[in-house]
């Protein structure tokens, strides 16, 4: 039932997005089309900029309405959309009533585009633990960011032509525009020879909606670079060399385009949600072969853990009432138990100094925490200064000593024993219960706030009340041991 659920959101998700590219595409063939009447036909050049206030103030509107709240966006939005509408307002302002410098205004939406797109790179990059959707939805932030900077840029040229303050002819000054249908270009020819190559593989999957989708994208940025390219083409050549048949090319072609464009949308709905739904979807892969960028840092911290879980300690050493160390293992003695397993001892020679040494190091875990707690206790009663120093939880240690168990209740529900540890942060004073019911709702430490990976079930050791042993594993609310 969830994997219908899931299935049908994404197919949603893929027919929005189809939607609204076919209406991002009719909104710049529509420009295209007012902007060649106006050439051909001589229609009121101010149809162009009342069209193009109205798609800027929708466009506010939409950002808006998506948005869930009020942040940096939505006012970097607003402010966008106000600067793009007063500044065409100042050129019919400009044309048909007093001539005034529009020039500060294109200065304006330069800088807060450069702006916008600063801090969308910024807060990419502070992001970089996301999932790979959310990273693709900054990409296209970042993209779209890049792209009005750089139409702000070809504004600004436009301007200070229109105020001739600089010498350039008319195809100069829309070096912008030519730069981003030359991209435009390369990217078409990739994406025919990616369509060959699908249409000539035979072990494709899902190669009819591929190759549908594929026949749709290269449809719709080469509309793009025919129809901006023949409107832009030929308004350079009107304003420099007074041609004028371009733009009616530009207008019959922007007709049969969109026509054609239809068309295609409306038989093919079904082929390219497929295709839009396709690529949001992650081809699973074994887990061996997942970068381990694509992982964030609590999966990472997890997968570690889960190599190391069978390391466990034998005995944890009792800090605090809500902190435990893993007890160290003395080096000598691990030699030594390496050394007495790898040997027989019947035909080992002993030497007086290796028997020395032996007895030295044949000590049980209480015995050398008795020897390290003594050297603490000497240290303590030597130098006043350290014992002030002295960290706090030395003083449960040294106090213990000498005193019988008593069982410390959990610190959540002050009935039951604490027997549970979080890994690998140390802290604990929960009960069994207690720790799964945290657990349950959020895999962080309560006390420090840093991902557990498994937790450690404990009880006390007879005579050390600042030593307990590991008896079980619990990891995802499971016992592993």
């Amino acid at each position: 039932m969830q994997q219908a659920n899931d299935e049908e959101a994404q197919r949603l998700k893929a027919k929005s997005d189809l939607q609204s590219i076919f209406l991002l595409v009719s909104i710049i063939m529509g420009f295209c089309f007012l902007f060649n009447s106006n050439i051909t036909f001589g229609w009121d050049y101010k149809i162009i900029i009342v069209y193009a206030c109205t798609t800027q103030f929708a466009f506010m509107i939409s950002k808006l309405l998506s948005s869930k709240g009020i942040n940096s966006y939505c006012c970097f939005a607003v402010l966008e959309s106000a600067i793009l509408i007063t500044y065409l307002l100042g050129i019919v302002y400009n044309k048909e009533v007093s001539p005034i410098n529009i020039n500060f205004i294109s200065y304006a939406l330069l800088i807060l585009q450069f702006v916008i797109l600063a801090i969308t790179v910024l807060i990419s990059r502070q992001n970089f633990d996301s999932d790979a959707q959310d990273q693709s939805k900054q990409i296209q932030e970042i993209l779209i960011a890049a792209i009005k900077s750089i139409g702000s840029l070809q504004i600004v040229f436009l301007s200070l032509k229109w105020s001739q303050q600089i010498n350039w002819c008319w195809m100069q000054t829309l070096v912008i525009i030519w730069f981003s249908i030359g991209t435009m270009a390369l990217i078409e020819v990739c994406l025919i020879i990616d369509l060959l190559l699908k249409c000539c593989n035979d072990q494709l999957e899902n190669k009819k909606s591929l190759i549908y989708g594929g026949v749709w994208v290269n449809i719709v940025l080469l509309g793009f670079i025919i129809d901006t390219g023949m409107t832009f083409l030929g308004l350079g050549l009107l304003l420099d060399y007074n041609i004028e048949q371009v733009n009616l090319y530009g207008f019959i072609t922007s007709i049969i385009y969109y026509i054609f464009q239809i068309l295609f949308y409306l038989k093919n709905q079904e082929e390219l949600i497929q295709f839009l739904n396709l690529s949001e979807i992650q081809q699973p892969t074994r887990p061996s072969e997942q970068p381990n960028e694509q992982l964030t840092l609590k999966e990472r911290i997890k997968q570690i853990h889960r190599v190391s879980i069978s390391k466990v300690p034998q005995f944890m050493v009792k800090l605090s009432a809500t902190y435990f160390r893993k007890q160290e293992i003395n080096e000598n003695q691990k030699n030594q138990n390496e050394l007495g397993s790898s040997q027989d001892k019947k035909f080992r020679s002993i030497s007086f100094s290796e028997i020395k040494k032996q007895k030295e190091i044949k000590k049980s875990p209480s015995q050398d925490l008795d020897e390290d707690l003594t050297k603490k206790f000497d240290q303590l009663l030597s130098s006043p200064r350290i014992k002030l120093e002295v960290s706090e939880s030395m003083a449960p240690e040294l106090s213990s000593r000498g005193q019988q168990k008593q069982n410390v209740l959990c610190l959540v529900c002050y009935e039951k024993e604490s027997n549970m540890i979080n890994q690998p942060c140390g802290h604990g004073g929960f009960c069994q219960e207690c720790s799964q019911q945290l657990l349950s709702k959020s895999n962080y430490c309560i006390l420090c706030r840093k991902p557990v990976t498994h937790t450690l079930l404990v009880q006390g050791v007879e005579n050390r009340e600042s030593l307990v042993e590991v008896v079980g594993i619990y990891q995802g609310g499971q016992k592993q041991k």
